[in-house]
């Protein structure tokens, strides 16, 4: 495995190993940890949204790869969710966790772990692709994702104003806007305030708190569940196998036929190929989802990806 993959991977789990122990100690209650993921939902995942769109030079070229990726990211999410049906109605899952694991399928970890293994595998211009053919999944998460963890706990319907008037979908609407109509005033003094300047460093800054934040925060829930639970729940690592392994094999498959850049081809197979969103946890937190089995679910597919991503490289 490349070792920009192996370090990130290690990070990663030095993180949640920090966020563990601080809440063993006491240092983090449950009050404090419910804080830390508003936080992350409503301030610095917003603004790392905001960042990667402000901080993109707009090209026509890039603009035409995008909106084939932005397609084809359309399709992977309503393979995604079809499959997450199935898998819940197959293993009869009941209702109350049914809404978990279909999120936890449908959602991989494109940010954290998605970009890091795209620039190791495909070169640093797959960033930028990468973030556009994660769009959807800025949107979806806040609106289909909000849905399927209410829908599993049985609270009912969820406002259209909890899905698309939140902070993250609006941050990820403004970003995009920018991008797309750069062009028009990238001459203007005050554009290279917001590309470049002290407003895109300060939302990059903020942003870049995303990932220590989060992966502290499922240390934490981790440090609730009680050891055998993580492993002998055969459903959560059935899950783990559909996410690593079927979904991005069913993604290259879909593909093939097509004859597209390997770039444009090889992003959405290595973003399929993701362990579960760390969202999943922060989103189940904020919206009364299952978050033990979310982190269960992000630890166990975040340590077999050590495994699975090489495998998924390599048919690239």
């Amino acid at each position: 495995m490349d070792p920009q993959v192996i370090n990130q991977l290690i990070i990663l789990f030095l993180l949640m190993a920090i966020g563990f122990a601080v809440s063993k100690a006491g240092f983090i209650d449950k009050t404090g940890s419910d804080k830390i993921s508003s936080l992350i939902s409503r301030v610095t995942m917003p603004a790392m949204y905001l960042s990667t769109f402000m901080g993109q030079e707009f090209s026509t070229e890039k603009l035409a790869q995008s909106g084939i990726l932005l397609g084809i990211s359309v399709g992977f999410y309503a393979l995604s969710l079809a499959f997450s049906f199935a898998f819940v109605k197959l293993t009869r899952t009941p209702k109350r966790d049914a809404g978990v694991y279909q999120f936890m399928l449908v959602f991989s970890n494109a940010a954290y772990m998605g970009f890091p293994v795209l620039r190791a595998v495909l070169g640093e211009e797959a960033i930028f692709y990468g973030a556009f053919f994660n769009i959807p999944f800025n949107i979806l998460a806040y609106s289909l994702g909000i849905w399927l963890l209410r829908r599993g706990d049985g609270s009912g319907a969820v406002r259209p104003k909890d899905m698309f008037l939140n902070p993250g979908t609006v941050a990820v609407c403004t970003g995009v806007l920018f991008f797309v109509l750069s062009p028009l005033w990238n001459e203007s003094p005050v554009y290279a305030v917001f590309h470049s300047g002290p407003v895109y460093e300060t939302l990059d800054m903020i942003g870049d708190m995303t990932v220590p934040l989060s992966m502290l925060v499922i240390g934490c829930v981790l440090a609730t569940v009680k050891p055998g639970a993580i492993f002998k729940n055969w459903r959560i690592m059935l899950a783990c196998v559909c996410r690593l392994i079927a979904i991005p094999g069913l993604v290259f498959l879909c593909l093939m036929p097509f004859e597209l850049d390997p770039l444009v081809r090889g992003i959405p197979v290595l973003v399929a190929g993701m362990p579960a969103a760390v969202f999943s946890v922060i989103l189940s937190k904020e919206y009364g989802g299952d978050e033990k089995t979310a982190s269960v679910g992000v630890f166990l597919s975040t340590l077999a990806s050590s495994l699975t991503i090489p495998l998924i490289s390599s048919w690239l």
